[in-house]
This record gives structure tokens, sequence and C-alpha cells, in this order.
């Protein structure tokens, strides 16, 4: 159940950085909405491992977030960099 969820997460948390990806303009609270998404995801992931869901959707899950979170950094390095620093502004 939970290994549901969190392909769901991931699929929105991707959406959510494409889109503002193909803006014109870069806006932070969708990106900062769309890293939240990929880390509750993460978060639904280790909940299924801990219950023992049975299958390999929690695998799948698991090794689909990091791959993402890899295509983040490489394609934009200083995105989490830009992130932190605007909640700092605004904090």
């Amino acid at each position: 159940m939970f290994s549901k969820y969190s392909i769901g997460l991931i699929i929105l948390g991707s959406l959510l950085l494409m889109l503002n990806r193909v803006m014109s303009g870069y806006s932070e609270p969708l990106a900062l909405a769309g890293l939240l998404l990929l880390f509750a995801s993460a978060a639904a992931v280790f909940i299924a491992a801990f219950k023992k869901e049975p299958g390999q959707l929690k695998v799948w899950s698991l090794s689909i977030f990091f791959v993402i979170l890899f295509v983040i950094t490489w394609a934009e390095p200083f995105e989490i960099l830009r992130l932190m620093t605007w909640l700092k502004n605004i904090l």
C-alpha cells in the first residue's frame, strides 16, 4: 500500500519539477513542493519496507527515487542550494 503511494508521489513530484523546468521563469514554491513530494515518497518506501509489504514494488520505488535524485543533481547541481537559500531568506 505504501509502495503504491510512493510511486504516485514520485510521479507527482517529478511532474512538478519538470513543470518548473519548462516554465519561462523559476518558481521556488513549485520546486520546493516537487522536492518535498519526492522525499515524502522516500519516507513511504521506508515505511513499506519496515512493514514488510510483499512484492518488489518497494524495491522499484526506492531505486526510481535514487535515479530521479541523481538526474536532478546531474541536470541542475545547485537546485537544492537555491531552494535552501530561498527558504533562509523567507524565514
